[in-house]
């Protein structure tokens, strides 16, 4: 598993590096402008796309074949997968963190001032993951490119047919921050689901 998890930063440590670059670029641009709750979610979600690039590399590389004949089960490799996901979302949530309170103590705002946001993202993006991830172990990630567009516009099309039907549903950042422990757990539960279904899904696949 250790080694799976190695290989997963090794292969995609150039990428890694070019997507920092532009995270960076995106916080300073936050630092200095008053965008930072923004910078922070497309940050999160910006970093889902890295296990996503990952998929791709590997089938480019035949990795998916070579890595079958190894003395590793399949469940460790899609497990691997996820926990990728997941560190590069904690990563990306943590730096967040730590930008927005060193901006709240140079502004004298409350320390844990907004950050909530990097919490609601990593939720946000946890739920795109757990419908993404089985797909691209199902189909890959060339064959997956219009379904991961369809997934990209439900959110759209749902926020689209709301504001049509002139549904308006306010919810404050307290009533927000109070609901983000039980969100939390739920959306945990959902992602664990999620690789119980890819796990199946890869089991009963041939290379």
């Amino acid at each position: 598993m250790k080694g799976l998890l190695k290989n997963e930063f090794f292969t995609m440590r150039r990428v890694i590096l070019l997507y920092a670059g532009v995270l960076l670029l995106y916080y300073l641009l936050g630092v200095f402008g008053t965008q930072m709750a923004g910078v922070q979610i497309f940050s999160v979600f910006f970093c889902t796309m890295l296990v996503i690039s990952s998929f791709s590399y590997e089938e480019k590389s035949g990795w998916s074949t070579y890595v079958n004949v190894l003395p590793v089960s399949r469940s460790q490799i899609v497990f691997c997968k996820y926990l990728f996901a997941v560190i590069c979302m904690a990563v990306a949530a943590a730096f967040g963190l730590l930008v927005q309170s060193g901006m709240n103590l140079k502004n004298g705002d409350p320390v844990f001032q907004d950050v909530w946001v990097a919490g609601a993202a990593v939720i946000v993006a946890s739920l795109f993951l757990s419908v993404v991830l089985p797909v691209l172990f199902k189909v890959g990630a060339e064959k997956s490119r219009v379904v991961l567009v369809l997934i990209f516009l439900i959110p759209f099309a749902v926020a689209l047919v709301a504001e049509k039907a002139g549904i308006k549903i306010h919810v404050s950042a307290e009533q927000l921050l109070s609901l983000l422990p039980a969100m939390g757990f739920g959306v945990a539960a959902v992602l664990l689901l999620s690789c119980a279904v890819s796990m199946e899904i890869y089991k009963r696949k041939e290379f």
